[in-house]
């Protein structure tokens, strides 16, 4: 009991501020932007709230479990991504008198490219709200083993609504505050009682690897020796050197060209405060995957989990006396719930579901916005009823969302919010820096061969599993267009 009523105090208490912030909402303006209104706290709380998902904690100790250090890029290439955006396109994008990036697109390039281009970036952040919806459901049932995932998905619904659909992005600032406080005290907190099970830092590696070179699981990740440990859980790169700074790159190029973070900026009073945020951002994010990270390594030490179980007794090896988790998405819940006293757990299992609802709320902002302002920016329904329709769009957007998350496999949210990233970084990133830095220069029929041939050429070299990255597939084709179109 104790700890579920950590969990409904911290619902309760981040729904709160997403209601109460519904009254600051007096127009779509005041959804999609804030009116201009926020201040620098505010904007860091909008921000980090949505960059701290599921991928930055749940998945980051999920991905520890597997591969350690490596582990640390979604944060530390989040926070390298703001800090880029803010020394380079926030000012500009606030002097654009835009909303959206593809208006901006659309003044240099044409409304054929701004539609195109909005649909194709509205898909790829729809894959980033999958993972975030995605890990949701497969959090709650960690939970309360006894819901069903239907259950689980319209429970996420109802959650994301309450914190998103009122109040908007100053919903997102208020509930994204109260999250990161509360974020921050809980990573903070078990950072400190891992270090302290594991005998300190050194502690956390060595008892990993002392599972895996004393036991069936070692050998069934073929992991034999102390150089096998060494290059596949201490090395930052042991996924290979391509793909985790592919990943990196990803994520910082993500980052540039995602709407949701556009409109933070312009929520911002001033330029001086959208930057001062997005530096805050950059210095807050990266530290809380530490903390996931050394969960991960805890649980690796200490944990099975059911596939592992399985492959061990097909193999004809002995189980090791470990406790069981059914996946790796439920590392960080797992030990949560099992070394935190019950109290404390409520209130950090709460923060983990608020944070994976906060994070995938400020991306269904962006899609709103790009809905709205771009594709059926024409109709008169909308001109009429703008705000009750980026509302609408939210919750359908949600629905849809929750309906396929329930088919997809849990283990999938860093995949998913890598190729998010990469399909937004390829329709945007160069089509957007030539329209703010190349006025005038680049012919725009290139610009929409750049914004149709990249996003989709990633999405066959991820299918394929072409060697290299997809994401500098799709870069290398944008470029070629926009030179091309240049010179």
């Amino acid at each position: 009991m104790m700890t579920e009523a950590g969990i409904i105090f911290v619902i309760l208490l981040v729904s709160t501020a997403g209601i109460l912030a519904g009254r600051k909402v007096h127009g779509a303006s005041d959804f999609l932007t804030g009116g201009g209104k926020a201040s620098s706290w505010l904007t860091t709380g909008a921000l980090v709230g949505t960059l701290l998902g599921s991928q930055c904690t749940l998945g980051t100790a999920q991905l520890a479990f597997n591969f350690g250090l490596s582990a640390c890029w979604f944060t530390f290439g989040t926070g390298l991504g703001c800090l880029v955006l803010g020394l380079t396109f926030s000012d500009r994008l606030r002097n654009s008198g835009c909303t959206t990036q593809f208006q901006i697109i659309a003044r240099e390039y044409g409304t054929l490219t701004e539609k195109a281009g909005g649909i194709l970036c509205t898909t790829g952040t729809f894959v980033s709200v999958l993972a975030q919806v995605t890990a949701c459901i497969g959090f709650i049932p960690a939970l309360y083993p006894s819901v069903s995932p239907l259950m689980a998905a319209s429970l996420t619904v109802i959650f994301m609504c309450l914190y998103i659909v009122m109040g908007g992005t100053w919903g997102a600032g208020m509930g994204g505050i109260v999250k990161v406080v509360l974020l921050y005290i809980s990573c903070g907190a078990c950072l400190i009682l891992v270090l302290m099970k594991s005998g300190g830092v050194s502690g956390a590696f060595i008892n990993a690897e002392n599972l895996l070179l004393t036991s069936p699981v070692g050998s069934l990740k073929e992991i034999l020796t102390r150089g096998d440990f060494i290059a596949r859980y201490v090395s930052l790169t042991s996924r290979g050197v391509l793909k985790d700074l592919g990943s990196c790159v990803s994520l910082v190029l993500g980052i540039l060209s995602t709407q949701t973070y556009m409109q933070y900026i312009l929520s911002a009073r001033g330029a001086r405060e959208a930057r001062k945020s997005l530096y805050c951002a950059a210095a807050l994010v990266p530290p809380a995957g530490i903390a996931g990270i050394f969960i991960g390594l805890f649980m690796r030490a200490n944990y099975l989990t059911l596939d592992e179980v399985n492959a061990i007794i097909s193999a004809g090896l002995e189980v090791p006396d470990m406790p069981v988790i059914s996946s790796t998405i439920q590392v960080f819940p797992s030990f949560v719930m099992n070394h935190v006293p019950p109290i404390f757990a409520g209130i950090m299992l709460g923060t983990l579901l608020i944070t994976i609802i906060s994070g995938s709320s400020g991306l269904l902002l962006g899609i709103s916005a790009i809905l709205t302002e771009d594709i059926f920016s024409a109709s008169s329904f909308v001109k009429h009823h703008k705000l009750f329709f980026s509302r609408l769009v939210i919750v359908i957007t949600l629905i849809i969302a929750a309906t396929v998350s329930c088919v997809l496999p849990i283990q999938a949210i860093n995949d998913l919010g890598f190729l998010s990233m990469t399909l937004r970084a390829s329709v945007v990133f160069m089509p957007l820096l030539c329209a703010l830095y190349f006025k005038g220069k680049v012919r725009p029929s290139f610009v929409l061969a750049s914004v149709i041939l990249s996003p989709t050429l990633a999405i066959l070299g991820s299918i394929l599993g072409v060697p290299v990255e997809p994401l500098v597939v799709a870069m290398c084709v944008s470029l070629i267009c926009c030179v091309t179109g240049l010179l």
